[in-house]
């Protein structure tokens, strides 16, 4: 089965990814937590803090000539209105980092779910802290996912 994104739902999933914040920056306290549904995907090349493209070489993201470019992948959650404030769109940008999809495929599992899809809801995905033992990466867990209605 073929799943693709037709050039409507690219140009939505853009301006759906445009501003909206990512409620797991640098800053994030342990405890964070987000709930909404899902209104956009977003796939989008890597760019360096100068604005170049980058891509892989040798397992690491670079500015180069050739390469497989580095893709960010984003899910963009509608949260709900009493987790807003007045000057807030209401759209969070979740990237799907290694750590992120970790809990979130474990949430699409116990629902029974093939994957997650525009008007599924994340319930309670929460960044419970750093890898133990000093490794990197982050700890996640998602209360539940919840597909759309049929």
């Amino acid at each position: 089965m073929t799943n693709t994104l037709s050039d409507l739902d690219q140009i939505n999933a853009e301006l759906m990814g445009q501003g909206a914040r990512n409620p797991f920056g640098r800053d994030v306290e342990i405890g964070a937590m987000v709930s909404g549904e899902i209104v956009a995907v977003v796939r989008r090349h890597r760019h360096n803090s100068q604005g170049q493209p980058l891509f892989w070489v040798n397992r690491k993201p670079m500015v180069a000539q050739a390469g497989d470019p580095v893709i960010d992948s984003q899910l963009i959650l509608e949260i709900e209105a009493n987790d807003r404030d007045t000057d807030d769109d209401g759209l969070r940008a979740i990237t799907l980092d290694r750590d992120v999809q970790r809990a979130i495929a474990a949430g699409v599992r116990r629902a029974r779910a093939g994957g997650v899809a525009i008007g599924g809801q994340l319930d309670g995905l929460l960044y419970a802290g750093p890898v133990e033992g000093g490794g990197y990466g982050r700890n996640y867990d998602l209360r539940a996912y919840l597909p759309p209605a049929a």
